[in-house]
């Protein structure tokens, strides 16, 4: 069990850096810790319920270094939170209607191709700010594929956000919000139908918290070009996960 927390540490840190990380609890939990995976995907999304407070709480503007000239700064506002809360709880209500392999070859495609895209020299296009009700839409889209898949949110929004040229740390910063509508609206369905462990939840969400921080503090000492080949590297890395699992 110790070296299945110390694994969730690891992905709380990898979350605070590059907002990805979390697809390592819920194999940790159960491969290494013995907890059924059911129980372990409840507890897991109660989990990342905690760092996604924690990036509402803590929204401190990017450090100059890691920011970019010109373009105003990107935010993905309340009503993509709203839509993403939206789009989580009708995933959830109609995961069993989905094949669970097929979404999670969507998404693995999607974070592979954002990341080859990103490293290939695409990270520098001009970003594009969707209106209000464009976010909407898209913070539905997240909220359903991340249900579908399993998934606390960033694996699905960060590669989108990357494809539409935002900057890696305004990127970063709107997908660790995301988690905590996809959580709350996962971890609702879960409560309701028993599956929760509140105590084996609150003890991931703060390992994943302190994680969180510290890789926070990491990702803002990085330059803007490690930032993005850290971003890149684990959406790459996470696609192929999700093709091999």
């Amino acid at each position: 069990m110790a070296l299945a927390a110390l694994l969730v540490l690891l992905g709380g840190v990898a979350i605070g850096a590059t907002s990805i990380g979390g697809v390592v609890v819920v194999p940790a939990l159960s491969g290494l810790g013995g907890v059924a995976t059911e129980r372990a995907v409840a507890a897991a999304s109660f989990g990342f319920a905690f760092a996604g407070v924690a990036a509402f709480l803590v929204r401190q503007p990017p450090a100059p270094a890691a920011g970019c000239t010109g373009d105003p700064a990107p935010t993905f506002g309340w009503t993509a939170v709203l839509g993403a809360g939206g789009g989580a709880a009708l995933g959830a209500a109609t995961l069993a209607w989905l094949p669970a392999r097929a979404v999670a070859l969507v998404v693995a495609l999607l974070a592979i191709g954002s990341g080859l895209h990103a490293l290939l020299g695409g990270g520098g296009a001009r970003q594009r700010l969707p209106g209000p009700v464009a976010l909407a839409l898209l913070g539905l889209v997240v909220g359903a594929l991340s249900a579908w898949s399993g998934t606390g949110g960033p694996v699905v929004l960060l590669p989108l956000l990357a494809l539409l040229g935002w900057p890696a740390i305004h990127a970063v910063e709107a997908a660790q919000r995301v988690q905590l509508p996809v959580a709350a609206a996962a971890t609702l369905v879960n409560l309701a139908a028993g599956r929760l462990d509140a105590w084996l939840g609150a003890a991931i969400g703060a390992l994943l918290l302190a994680g969180w921080a510290f890789g926070r503090h990491l990702a803002r000492r990085m330059s803007v070009q490690r930032l993005r080949q850290a971003v890149a590297l684990a959406l790459i890395a996470t696609g192929v996960a999700f093709i091999s699992r």
